[in-house]
């Protein structure tokens, strides 16, 4: 993901100096311009890949606190609530 936030770096650089150069409406500048939203929307899906991993193992790793706290409970309401608890998170 650090490549494509130097492309992006470059290609934003590129797009600003052809617009002073060339007018903000020139065909190379909408050229770059199409270019960098495709970079862009390129790392928000990149992105947005690695946030679902990130929390899918959060909710991993708090399933398996709550699963080998639960273990350890004897009293039957608390049970329960981690229980309920535990349910929910694993929907």
């Amino acid at each position: 993901m650090d490549k494509l936030l130097l492309e992006i770096k470059y290609k934003r650089e590129e797009m600003i100096e052809t617009a002073f150069r060339d007018g903000f409406d020139s065909m190379e500048t909408i050229r770059a311009s199409q270019e960098l939203d495709v970079l862009i929307v390129k790392y928000q899906r990149c992105k947005e890949k690695v946030d679902k991993v990130f929390v899918a193992d959060i909710l991993k790793n708090a399933a398996c606190l709550l699963l080998s706290s639960y273990r350890k409970i004897t009293q039957p309401l608390i049970k329960n609530f981690f229980a309920l608890l535990m349910a929910s998170i694993l929907r």
